[in-house]
């Protein structure tokens, strides 16, 4: 009899292979980013907030598709490392809005800037122009 393992990738053999790719794509912003002492997860809710520059941690949590709850303790670390802060909604007054400090803003850069080209270079080292432009091309069709 096959492990459930077996049968998700007899079933979803791609999505296997999505989610591979993204753990190794985690795996590398953590290796560029730990000496920032930013992980990859904190990386990515940085960035999904100075994309936005205010936003409330209902609408962060649909953009990064995460529980509510661990979103919650992750911006706790973030504020406690200085990164961001909460503010009062002025459309809701029991909600708050999430922006970067401008020491948050000034990480994030450093972040793109240590990061940048690397990660994509390491990603698609082993792929040629042409099947990186259909690989992009591909993925960008699976997504509504």
């Amino acid at each position: 009899m096959k492990n459930t393992g077996d049968l998700f990738n007899d079933i979803i053999p791609l999505g296997r292979l999505i989610h591979m790719v993204n753990q190794k794509k985690d795996r590398l912003l953590n290796d560029y980013l730990s000496p920032l002492d930013v992980t990859a997860t904190q990386f990515k809710v940085l960035c999904s907030i100075r994309c936005e520059v205010c936003i409330t941690p209902v609408e962060l949590k649909k953009v990064l598709s995460v529980d509510l709850g661990a979103l919650t303790r992750m911006l706790d670390r973030l504020a406690c490392k200085g990164w961001i802060e909460r503010l009062p909604n002025p459309n809701d007054k029991r909600g708050v809005l999430i922006k970067l400090t401008p020491e948050g803003a000034s990480l994030c850069e450093t972040c793109y800037q240590l990061v940048g080209q690397n990660l994509h270079q390491e990603l698609t080292k082993n792929l040629t122009a042409e099947e990186v432009a259909t690989l992009e091309y591909l993925l960008k069709k699976v997504l509504p």
